[in-house]
């Protein structure tokens, strides 16, 4: 091959992927040795997630998603799904939460990627790559100089990845049609929690949404998320403050009249009863 130099311009795919800007949550390495179904779960953040070996069924609504090793999992915030694992190997994936730092950046990254509720691409990660993988997992874990940066940029990768990748698995339909209807009263319950923060959001109120009674909606959540309703009025409230812990400067008393508690004693003790600190020590902590 003959010596080229080729000076370079940005494409429309580099340049729309350019513009957005990531908020790590989390990062996790899971190993199962044995084949387990994993409580539903509704995602509060994206999450992306590459299996490492092993097959996992992803089962959102109706529809389940077949994976194995070297598929890359995109789940959009508010997903509710469930994972079973399959087969006799071991499964083992790395799994990567985060944001988007505005909801101009969330529309195009979903409209950009045709995101509804999980993308999930077949076989994009090779053996080296997986093993680079682990390597900043484990950098993250032990909180080395520059892991936050190194997941960065792993997740910047898996997302071009699945930019250039084309067409994502085909789901296969269960047809389910109770739990199907549960599942959805809890996601409608979810929206309207996220869509009004400033509401002491009550079980009347969700009943009144849903057109359902109290008892309904109860066993909807317990049948589903294993939670009361209460349960996962209050767990949804806390995530939504402590993303605001983190991701702005307001105070303690702000962020707590901004998701519905109007003493902030109040909000505190709950938050340090959920999360084992108070709101000062979680933001000092994880910052």
């Amino acid at each position: 091959m003959k010596s080229i130099v080729k000076p370079l311009s940005k494409d429309n795919i580099s340049r729309e992927l350019e513009q957005f800007d990531y908020e790590i949550v989390s990062i996790a390495y899971l190993g199962e040795d044995s084949s387990r179904k994993s409580p539903r779960s509704i995602l509060n953040s994206y999450k992306i997630l590459v299996m490492l070996g092993g097959e996992a069924s992803i089962h959102i609504g109706r529809n389940i998603y077949y994976t194995r090793s070297g598929d890359c999992v995109l789940f959009c915030p508010g997903s509710l799904y469930h994972a079973e694992i399959n087969g006799p190997d071991k499964c083992s994936f790395i799994a990567v939460n985060f944001n988007l730092v505005s909801p101009v950046q969330d529309r195009k990254f979903r409209n950009m990627l045709g995101l509804k509720d999980v993308a999930i691409i077949p076989g994009i990660i090779s053996g080296e790559g997986m093993e680079n993988l682990y390597i900043v997992a484990e950098s993250a874990v032990k909180e080395e100089d520059g892991h936050y940066y190194r997941v960065l940029m792993m997740l910047k990768r898996l997302v071009g990845a699945i930019a250039f990748s084309g067409q994502s698995k085909v789901a296969e339909n269960r047809g389910e049609n109770h739990a199907v209807s549960r599942e959805q009263t809890v996601l409608k319950c979810h929206r309207f929690i996220i869509n009004n923060p400033e509401i002491a959001v009550t079980v009347d109120m969700l009943c009144g949404e849903c057109n359902v009674s109290q008892s309904y909606l109860y066993k909807c959540f317990r049948s589903v998320l294993g939670l009361s309703t209460k349960e996962f009025i209050t767990k949804t409230r806390l995530d939504m403050a402590a993303r605001s812990l983190l991701q702005t400067d307001k105070t303690i008393v702000s962020i707590s009249r901004e998701y519905g508690y109007s003493n902030s004693y109040r909000f505190s003790n709950i938050f340090k009863k959920a999360y084992g600190m108070s709101p000062t020590a979680y933001r000092k902590a994880n910052r």
